[in-house]
């Protein structure tokens, strides 16, 4: 089953190199990250969302937020916005800026965001969602793609019409996280309901549209299971990358079971590394950056727990380091 993840995946006219895609996580789709993830496996990253607000008044934050490394062979952006002008006005924008792919994000449950009309906020208003993505498809000079989620709730749920909307209106790649936006991550991921949105999707493109299943992808056998029961075209990968960016060669089986503790420590190096770079304007900023990074890399290992006010107060990229090599010395080198 998880063979086809290793093949090819067309959108529209770029091609990327197999079928696990990192999504685009708020907070933490910096270029490090996605260096790291591109390192071990993922086809295709993502810089975190836009708001096409912020784009439209020049943000600082959001300007830098669209730079691409050099070592980034493909990458997409993620946007959203409150009206089919701003998301369109939004598109153009990104028409001079270096990326292969654009999504428009329709399913981010955050309550700020929602509250604008943005996000999962779509979902509410089928129209809109038509009109957004033929404006957007129209103006676009990259591959245009949707992600959403099953419904606004349960009872909203409405997967199917927008899932055949999105198809109509042109988009060439779909993605359905498996949970509606009232819904937690305590809820199991709705694989049926994602093959129903990708059915309905299928039928209205005349089976052109590429389907991605979103949600619960912690290890190949949740990708082997979303495979089979959503019936999707790959998958894209989310929480599960957060201090495991090697599940991308886990799922695509070029690593077998857990990394060893050498594997372990020289890939938080290296993602250390990376961080240094791209934050040295930022010397003070960078460490408290990669915090959260270290509390997941360390995470489930012995003793972590207790080490948690240790790795949340360390304030030197230097001190970060120092504290991986010494605590990766503690351990057993055949842990896994």
């Amino acid at each position: 089953m998880l063979e086809k993840l290793k093949e090819p995946l067309a959108i529209g006219p770029i091609v990327i190199p197999n079928r696990v895609l990192l999504a685009p996580l708020a907070g933490v789709s910096d270029i490090p990250f996605r260096r790291i993830c591109q390192e071990m496996g993922a086809g295709l990253t993502y810089v975190e969302m836009l708001s096409t607000n912020a784009m439209h008044h020049r943000n600082s934050r959001t300007q830098e937020m669209m730079s691409r490394h050099a070592s980034e062979e493909r990458l997409g952006v993620q946007i959203t916005g409150p009206t089919v002008e701003s998301v369109t006005s939004g598109i153009r924008l990104l028409n001079d800026k270096p990326f292969d792919t654009v999504d428009i994000n329709m399913g981010c449950p955050v309550r700020k965001v929602v509250g604008n009309g943005c996000g999962s906020g779509f979902l509410r208003d089928p129209a809109r969602v038509s009109a957004t993505v033929e404006a957007a498809v129209t103006n676009s000079k990259a591959p245009l793609t949707v992600k959403i989620r099953l419904g606004y709730s349960r009872e909203e749920k409405n997967v199917n019409d927008i899932a055949e909307r999105i198809a109509r209106a042109g988009a060439v790649m779909l993605t359905i996280h498996g949970r509606c936006k009232s819904e937690n991550y305590s809820t199991p991921v709705d694989l049926l309901s994602i093959r129903e949105g990708a059915e309905a999707a299928r039928a209205a493109s005349g089976g052109r549209i590429t389907v991605i299943g979103n949600g619960d992808l912690f290890g190949p056998k949740d990708a082997a299971r979303m495979l089979e029961v959503a019936g999707v075209d790959g998958v894209m990968v989310s929480r599960g990358a957060l201090g495991s960016p090697w599940i991308f060669r886990q799922i695509l089986g070029t690593m077998t079971g857990e990394p060893t503790v050498a594997e372990w420590r020289d890939v938080i190096l290296r993602h250390l590394d990376y961080h240094a770079e791209y934050y040295q304007p930022y010397e003070e900023l960078a460490p408290l950056l990669f915090r959260k990074h270290l509390m997941w890399y360390f995470s489930g290992y012995p003793g972590a727990r207790s080490m948690r006010p240790t790795l949340g107060s360390l304030e030197t990229i230097d001190s970060i380091r120092e504290t991986v090599l010494e605590y990766a010395d503690t351990l057993p080198p055949t842990l896994p």
